[in-house]
């Protein structure tokens, strides 16, 4: 039997997470037909409810984790090893661990990963951070320590790859694309008036609102990029979610922003559903004539079935994605949107492509 033990997984409610998983554990069951998976997961509720074949989920101590977040930075790693105590039980040598929250080396969160990799290495266990993106200016000598002792890192974009070789990275590296590029599209029905190619779509999160770089300044310029689709061109528009985390809900800015435009529209603006899987939304992104997206796993959709995408990039990885495959013109930092129209200006631009 292969054994396998998967973590760093928020939950499936962020479905650029549950497209991870899902593309991770498909591949390794076609791989190894006796894989055993265990799934070490922060709302296995969510992973349940969503269908991710794992052969055990395991959530965390939740007491631990509200100490853990509230504790001062040198006690975190204590507490996390607390906070993930049982799925840290399931780990024995001949266990191969996975880590794949692809961008978890971006945030201050990451000492959360190093106590599985230091169990791993105590008990002589192979080891991969998986599908990774890493900030390239987050890399401290604390993080490089931890690196290295990963038996392989596989970069999903080359900014990523070139800062680990960068920063002597010696673990074995290699640089391939997000594994959520393989997640198959699952139809659903598109509502009346919808079709394949006659409307756009527009993925909003409360993320980048947050990194604005003044009051509204988002919001404003996903209204005015509504308003001259909906009264310039003959496209409809989707509104389409991709994380319905309670606590970062990309619903919630799309019901906002549906709530500003005038109701003589609405019956040309379709605010897709938060109860739907990664495929789902993967199936309605393949069907739109062009994407705008704040969510990294949304623009993914986009680029893995044809369909162009502009980006609002945050981190390293949107900028790296779209770097690799050679549209970095569609990608606009969310610090650089300083007024009302510079997304409608780069999306008429882009849209050039597909009228």
């Amino acid at each position: 039997m292969n054994k396998f033990l998967l973590y760093g997984h928020g939950g499936s409610y962020n479905h650029g997470a549950e497209a991870i998983v899902k593309s991770t554990i498909r591949r390794l069951r076609e791989k190894y037909t006796d894989a055993h998976i265990i799934l070490s997961c922060n709302f296995p509720e969510q992973d349940k409810a969503f269908g991710v074949d794992a052969d055990e989920i395991i959530g965390p101590d939740l007491a631990a984790w509200e100490a853990e977040k509230a504790a001062p930075a040198e006690q975190k790693e204590t507490l996390a090893k607390e906070m993930y105590a049982e799925a840290l039980s399931r780990i024995t040598p001949d266990t191969i661990l996975m880590s794949i929250g692809g961008d978890n080396y971006c945030y201050p969160t990451w000492h959360r990963l190093t106590v599985f990799q230091k169990e791993s290495v105590k008990l002589g266990a192979k080891s991969e951070l998986w599908s990774a993106s890493v900030e390239p200016s987050a890399i401290t000598p604390s993080m490089l320590e931890i690196l290295n002792t990963y038996d392989e890192i596989t970069a999903r974009e080359s900014l990523t790859y070139e800062a680990l070789k960068a920063a002597g990275v010696h673990a074995e590296l290699k640089l391939t694309r997000d594994v959520a590029f393989e997640l198959e599209p699952e139809p659903v029905a598109l509502p009346r008036g919808f079709i394949k190619g006659n409307f756009l779509g527009i993925n909003f999160s409360p993320l980048i609102a947050r990194a604005e770089t003044s009051q509204g300044i988002i919001m404003q310029n996903f209204l005015n990029l509504s308003l001259f689709v909906l009264t310039e061109t003959n496209f409809n528009i989707a509104l389409i979610p991709h994380v319905v985390m309670p606590m970062d809900n990309d619903y919630d800015v799309l019901t906002s922003l549906y709530a500003l435009l005038p109701d003589s529209l609405k019956s040309r603006i379709w605010l897709v559903s938060d109860k739907l899987s990664a495929a789902q939304y993967k199936y309605i992104i393949s069907q739109c004539a062009a994407l705008t997206a704040g969510r990294t796993h949304a623009s993914i959709a986009a680029y893995s079935t044809g369909v162009p995408c502009l980006a609002i990039g945050y981190s390293v990885k949107a900028i790296g994605i779209a770097k690799d495959l050679g549209v970095s013109g569609h990608v606009v930092n969310v610090s650089d949107i300083c007024t009302g129209e510079d997304l409608l200006v780069r999306f008429r631009r882009m849209l050039r492509i597909v009228r």
